[in-house]
């Protein structure tokens, strides 16, 4: 029997599988608990023109937005 940790899998590949799984998971999540959520809205982080939401300038540096962002990414929403 092989197991998951026999494998010999690259950085890209292992990336890409986890970015699969996660997607998968939050479109559950979503399917599940849809009536509940809020309605979309941009996060506004994603905007700023130093790092693009990223949170890395474009030297390298931490950015901070000091920004509030009401968005579901960043805003709890029970």
């Amino acid at each position: 029997m092989t197991h998951w940790y026999d494998r010999t899998i690259d950085e890209e590949e292992y990336y890409k599988d986890l970015e699969r799984r996660q997607q998968e998971h939050l479109d559950r999540v979503k399917r599940l608990y849809s009536p509940f959520s809020p309605p979309f809205q941009p996060c506004l982080h994603d905007q700023c023109p130093s790092c693009l939401g990223t949170g890395v300038r474009a030297d390298g540096s931490m950015c901070i937005h000091n920004l509030s962002c009401p968005c579901s990414k960043c805003t709890p929403w029970y």
